[in-house]
């Protein structure tokens, strides 16, 4: 246990430890830390033929990030134990769950000012992932480590670009949040967050 505690203290702010230390201990839910995953930051799976329940995280989250992706996967587990797959999973039991287990941290101890604020009520709604809210997942972009990626919203219309499999596409037009891209491998048309990091093509 004393390990997994300072696992703890290498992805989280130091106040922060402690409490989501004891939500692991008691809900009794092994935590891995894996590689990148480009389609997810992280995902629970249920204790199935005696296995413990996992949380699995990215490695490369910040600590804001991390705290925020455990909640929402610790929430699927509370969820599983209640209905198991007899609700939604972004349901209304879901998103109680999530309130519940985000309310000791909505304050300055464990988050900066401009996340806590866009995590309060009438800002943001408790989306499937935080990702899905672009203007938090903009915010906490802000805390990760420094780069030169490219996001897709601050290149002009038409450009051309590519990303990091190798798959080439046009930045077309804005469809409400998201932007509209045209695959020059399948001239198909993709929608894509505006925070995706791409690759300029030539």
């Amino acid at each position: 246990m004393e390990k997994d505690y300072e696992k703890l203290r290498q992805y989280l702010s130091e106040k922060a430890v402690e409490p989501v230390y004891q939500l692991i201990v008691n809900h009794k839910v092994q935590l891995v830390i894996t590689r990148q995953r480009r389609t997810k930051l992280g995902d629970y799976r249920p204790g199935l033929n005696g296995n413990y329940p996992r949380i699995s995280l990215n490695y490369n989250l910040n600590p804001y990030s991390f705290l925020l992706t455990f909640l929402h996967e610790l929430a699927h587990h509370l969820v599983w134990i209640k209905y198991r797959n007899r609700v939604s999973p972004h349901g209304t039991e879901w998103k109680a769950a999530l309130k519940n287990l985000q309310k000791p941290f909505l304050s300055t101890d464990f988050f900066p000012m401009d996340i806590l604020e866009q995590l309060q009520p009438e800002n943001a709604p408790l989306y499937a992932a935080a990702s899905a809210d672009t203007n938090l997942a903009r915010i906490l972009r802000k805390y990760d480590p420094k780069n030169n990626n490219i996001l897709l919203e601050t290149i002009p219309e038409n450009t051309l670009f590519c990303l990091a499999d190798g798959r080439r596409f046009q930045k077309l037009g804005k469809r409400r949040k998201n932007y509209i891209c045209r695959s020059l491998d399948n001239n198909r048309n993709y929608i894509f967050n505006p925070l995706a990091e791409v690759y300029l093509s030539d």
